[in-house]
């Protein structure tokens, strides 16, 4: 028994000696080579006697500087076209305008276009995320002249822009987004004050930066108060309708595919017309035209193109007939806004600021706290950056023309400016 306990306590010892031996091996400062490494890794260090010049900040560091703004000598002034500085330097202003509060968004806010004005043409731009407005009827001393100048309502605020070879002068033609060149399409439209023979098929590109005159073999005949929108899927803009020179009314169906104009031939014709509006409805892949003069006659008509044919969709008799509305296709909700415009009281014709949208199959009319005023030839689009419908100035035929801009949510009209 006592040999059993000898040798069972000679074989602990040797388990503790030959942990104990592990343990050892790895205590720091038994190893050369371990020795040496801190003086080897010391003689890597930087020299910090001279630190890096950190007057220039990286460009990750440098200040976002406000709306007509640049950033110069380590802060953000005022740049050459914007002198205005608003208040707490947060953003400038063209000299042309004012500092204004912020918006219902805490966006930054320039004032408006001197003038107000309408018959005037605004339409959104997809790639570079802003809205841009020329031409019109706009008021001077209660008289009314050609609009000569151009702006563009940017996500922050409304900015005047200074162009090259613009387009002359003109009221009542049609500017829309063409997917195919990247930039706003102007067609048509009257360029002499109240002459009814100055119509125009001029056709213009806006890129963002420069006017560029389209100059097709072919193209429809001159003419104002037509309707055109851009089918997304097909790729082509569509254009119906207008008066041409004589003052009669058209009934032809044209396409722009960035290259030619192609007059299309259908089974179904709808009747000539005029002062009607057209968009593109993305969710039934379809052209949608409505209202106008038909024919001389107020309508109520909603039709649908799909590159083949027309087709006239049921009226709802409680809709309003009328012309020189504002309509756009809200791409958010998928329905169409109809606001204002000319109506017809039974025989008598009257002022509009009623709001209106269908869904593709029904028309059903909106009931928003505080509208827009009564008014006729406003513009209206949709702005995608702020997913809302837009409306800009117009007519209320007893003063001069507005030039407000509200923005429609689906519920109610909230004035933007």
């Amino acid at each position: 028994m006592k040999k059993t306990q000898s040798l069972l306590s000679s074989v602990f010892l040797l388990s503790v000696l030959s942990v104990s031996a592990c343990k050892d091996d790895t205590t720091p400062g038994t190893d050369a080579t371990d020795m040496a490494a801190p003086e080897a890794d010391m003689t890597l260090l930087p020299d910090l006697t001279d630190p890096p010049d950190l007057t220039v900040l990286p460009p990750d560091l440098t200040p976002v500087c406000g709306f007509g703004q640049t950033f110069s000598a380590g802060s953000c002034t005022c740049d050459a076209t914007h002198p205005v500085s608003c208040a707490g330097a947060t953003h400038c202003c063209a000299a042309t305008q004012a500092c204004l509060t912020p918006g219902p968004r805490g966006e930054t806010r320039c004032s408006l276009p001197a003038q107000g004005r309408a018959r005037h043409f605004m339409a959104y731009d997809k790639v570079r995320d802003r809205s841009v407005t020329r031409g019109g009827l706009c008021a001077m001393s209660g008289v009314d002249v050609l609009c000569q100048d151009q702006w563009q309502l940017t996500p922050a605020t409304w900015d005047q822009q200074t162009v090259a070879n613009p387009p002359a002068a003109r009221y009542d033609g049609t500017f829309i987004w063409d997917d195919n060149a990247k930039g706003l399409l102007l067609f048509g439209g009257l360029t002499i004050l109240n002459n009814t023979n100055s119509q125009t098929n001029e056709m213009w590109l806006w890129d963002g930066t420069t006017w560029t005159k389209k100059t097709p073999t072919t193209s429809p005949s001159a003419r104002y108060a037509h309707g055109m929108a851009f089918d997304a899927l097909r790729k082509v803009a569509v254009l119906f309708g207008g008066v041409a020179v004589g003052g009669n009314a058209i009934g032809e169906t044209w396409e722009w595919n960035n290259t030619q104009w192609i007059q299309r031939t259908t089974a179904t014709v709808p009747n000539v017309r005029s002062d009607h509006r057209m968009v593109y409805d993305t969710k039934d892949k379809r052209i949608l035209m409505h209202g106008g003069f038909v024919a001389g006659q107020y309508s109520r008509e909603t039709w649908s193109y799909d590159g083949s044919n027309w087709t006239q969709l049921p009226e709802d008799t409680a809709l309003p007939k009328r012309v020189k509305f504002g309509m756009a296709y809200d791409e958010n909700r998928q329905v169409t806004v109809v606001f204002g415009g000319e109506i017809l009281n039974g025989t008598a014709a009257a002022l509009s600021n009623d709001t209106w949208e269908f869904d593709g199959t029904k028309w059903t009319k909106k009931t928003p706290g505080t509208p827009p005023g009564n008014r006729v030839f406003p513009a209206m689009f949709y702005d995608a950056g702020r997913k809302q419908v837009l409306l800009f100035g117009g007519d209320p035929i007893n003063a001069d023309q507005t030039k407000d801009l509200w923005a429609w949510d689906g519920t109610n009209w909230t004035q933007l400016y």
